[in-house]
């Protein structure tokens, strides 16, 4: 085989294992939906379909692992298309299709550095034997003798309407029985966790639950003292709230009850096979009285606050072509050199007309000059397109990790999503993504209460946890709110003084913001023992080490006993950051301030500034606006040298009797200023990352551009500035 075929192929194979990828992240979304909504026929279908493409391409590249595997969950697939009931009354066939989707991850993820690992393991033919005991299972159920139960139940209530008003209450009441007869039957062993029983409006599902499962302690010899305690409880809070609500019909099953209940009592709650069996046959006849619900999912997801169902199966299909980032990086570094090659001309503009070269000349090359550079601002916007992508790749993620961690640790969670098409740079995805992934774990391991919790505070048993993107001018501000606990702050500061992150006379007087930021610290946590999710005291580091990477931003919002909301604030895009700036003269150097920055440029008279507690202060708009003194700051010289020639885009902003001061935009609406001798002029700049770890350790500097006149200068970042 030539060497051209063989990269042909292993580009095929590259192909796939991306469409691969792409059809898991697909199919995550689509189980969390299903899980919602069981009957949906539409995501039952494209479910189907997803496993049958899967089964077709990977016995194309000979993966047979994954082939054989989807083949029989498309066997399992068909079958639940063919009868949407199915899912509702088999609900653990959901954690099979999750199971089966993660070892389609896994064996991708192997793909990647054994390209041979596409053959049955032992745990691979183990879990077809599953998917096989499952299809078994239905047949099994779905036997002839229940579909003439159901079929017997459709023709007597079709009849009802007929009948005389005393043998259609009779024959309702047969009906019931047999419907929850079949209930219980399909649900039982599958979903016992899903069952609601409730009796004339009386939600009765604890106390039948805490029967059962000490019953069954009892029954296998492993009851403790607590259990037979426990049981009492529960038996004793379903014969009070039964008595208040029964009707004639089970009047007889609870006085036996209330038997049994004071027989188990006499004799010092001593739990034999024939009290288990009296108490297993009391809670069958009652069951055959309750009503019988199927409890709904414990996560949703609402994709843009717009989806809901089957919304997984319906997104557009957009097509996409496959380029080398590294192509992509070149290609702007290009155009950044072409940005800077747009303001030299810009530069020779201003030359040619101090020279007085003729008008008409000048004016064409003042069009020409124009037109070249808008050109460039939309090659830049264009190529920078090619390089967002939407942040739906990342959040779609998100429905599946809370569906699990909820399932792990007995909560209920909602997830909400809001604005996943919002764009941001590609760099950025993974740190975003770990992020978020430490916060939302968070917010449903420390956030959300139980469901119990819950409802002793008066919220619904359900918690809710939205994701919620907001574009800026220049920014992306990412916020993940829940309707848990909150903060305990307190809890708080006593943990950061034992993990010496606080001193012990700093915490009693920490403002509640600084305390609220402790979160943040490395090593602490509130937890007092580690789990798998949490408790290390280093997720949450990790959120910050991640936006001080991309100079993010973080913040707080407590709400104690309401809930928190953490927000994330991240540039658009951290490659070729093309920026208008001012040009600032601060002695014999130049320096460039990004406009963003800038709230205001003022000229103060020099008798308007006045000096309080060591500092320049003056006021502008019924403001005292304080000075930063940017020359302490930088190490340079008092003395103001002559001024150089005006800037390049008219006259240079001057004045012996006045002194020019910038207004900076900071965070919290501050009102702060650093002093120029002289304001340059206005342009676009290319801002470069320092590469050099001397220039990184700069404090008060972002990176460095070049001027259209050939020049290097230093950018000033007014974030770190208003720290100082």
């Amino acid at each position: 085989m030539s060497s051209s075929t063989d990269e042909n192929l292993a580009e095929l194979f590259e192909q796939y294992k991306d469409e691969v990828r792409e059809t898991i992240g697909t199919l995550d979304n689509e189980l969390v939906s299903i899980e919602q909504d069981p009957t949906s026929s539409e995501t039952i279908f494209s479910l189907f379909r997803h496993m049958h493409s899967l089964k077709g391409s990977s016995k194309m590249f000979n993966v047979d692992n994954i082939a054989n595997i989807a083949h029989r969950l498309e066997d399992l697939m068909s079958m639940i298309d063919k009868n949407n009931s199915i899912l509702p009354r088999y609900p653990k066939i959901i954690d099979l299709l999750f199971k089966g989707n993660d070892i389609f991850r896994e064996i991708i993820a192997r793909l990647e550095d054994d390209i041979a690992f596409t053959t049955m393991t032992a745990d691979h033919v183990a879990f077809i034997g599953e998917i096989q005991n499952q299809i078994d299972k239905i047949n099994r159920r779905d036997s002839h003798l229940v579909e003439a139960a159901k079929k017997l139940v459709d023709d007597l209530e079709a009849i009802l309407p007929s009948l005389e008003e005393q043998e259609a209450e009779a024959l309702k009441k047969d009906i019931s029985e047999v419907v929850t007869g079949l209930a219980l039957t399909t649900l039982e062993e599958e979903g016992a966790g899903q069952i609601r029983f409730s009796y004339n409006g009386a939600d009765l599902t604890e106390d039948v639950r805490g029967m059962e499962e000490r019953l069954a302690k009892f029954r296998e010899g492993r009851a403790t003292a607590d259990d037979a305690r426990g049981f009492v409880e529960a038996a004793n809070r379903l014969f009070n709230s039964l008595a208040e609500v029964a009707g004639e019909d089970a009047q007889n099953l609870i006085a036996e009850l209330g038997d049994g209940l004071t027989l188990f009592s006499e004799r010092q709650l001593e739990m034999d096979q024939m009290m288990v069996e009296f108490f297993d046959a009391m809670l069958k006849e009652l069951k055959e009285k309750f009503q019988v619900e199927v409890e709904g999912p414990a996560v949703k997801s609402k994709a843009g606050g717009a989806k809901s169902g089957s919304a997984a199966a319906k997104e557009p299909q957009s097509k996409t072509i496959r380029v080398d980032e590294a192509k992509i990086d070149l290609f702007l570094e290009s155009v950044g050199k072409l940005i800077t090659k747009s303001e030299n001309l810009n530069h020779l503009q201003f030359s040619f007309r101090q020279a007085q070269i003729d008008i008409n000349l000048l004016r064409d090359f003042a069009t020409i000059s124009r037109t070249i550079s808008n050109d460039i601002v939309n090659l830049q916007r264009s190529i920078m397109e090619v390089r967002q992508v939407e942040m739906n790749n990342i959040l779609k993620k998100f429905p599946r990790l809370v569906r699990d961690i909820t399932h792990k640790i007995g909560k209920e969670a909602e997830m909400n999503i809001f604005g996943e098409r919002v764009p941001i740079d590609k760099s950025l995805l993974d740190d975003v993504e770990q992020a978020l992934v430490h916060i939302v774990r968070n917010a449903v391991d420390h956030g959300l209460e139980s469901p119990e919790d819950r409802l002793l505070a008066g919220k619904p048993r359900r918690g809710v946890i939205n994701i919620r993107v907001t574009p800026e001018e220049a920014a992306v501000f990412i916020e993940v709110a829940d309707d848990g606990r909150g903060l305990d702050l307190e809890k708080i500061k006593a943990k950061a003084v034992e993990r010496g992150v606080l001193a012990t006379e700093q915490a009693p007087g920490l403002p509640d913001k600084e305390a609220e930021m402790l979160i943040f610290s490395s090593g602490l946590s509130t937890k007092d023992q580690a789990t798998d999710l949490s408790g290390r005291g280093v997720g949450m580091d990790v959120v910050m080490t991640n936006l001080k990477k991309w100079n993010g931003e973080v913040v707080v919002d407590n709400r104690p006993g309401r809930g928190l909301t953490v927000g994330l604030r991240l540039p658009v895009t951290n490659t070729l950051l093309t920026k208008e700036a001012i040009m600032l003269r601060l002695g014999s150097s130049t320096f460039c301030l990004p406009l963003e920055c800038v709230n205001e440029i003022v000229t103060v008279s020099a008798e308007a500034v006045h000096y309080h507690q060591g500092g320049a202060v003056f006021r502008h708009r019924d403001m005292v606006i304080s000075v930063i003194d940017l020359r302490s700051l930088l190490g340079l010289s008092s003395e103001a040298p002559l001024a150089p020639e005006a800037g390049r885009r008219g006259e240079s902003v001057k004045s012996a009797d006045s002194q020019i001061f910038i207004i900076l935009r900071g965070k919290n609406d501050s009102r702060q200023s650093i002093r120029a001798d002289e304001i340059l002029g206005q342009q676009k700049i290319v801002i470069k990352e320092f590469e050099l770890d001397t220039f990184r350790r700069l404090p008060y500097f972002s990176g460095l551009t070049l001027l259209g006149d050939g020049r290097v200068v230093l950018i000033l970042d007014s974030d770190k500035l208003l720290e100082a």
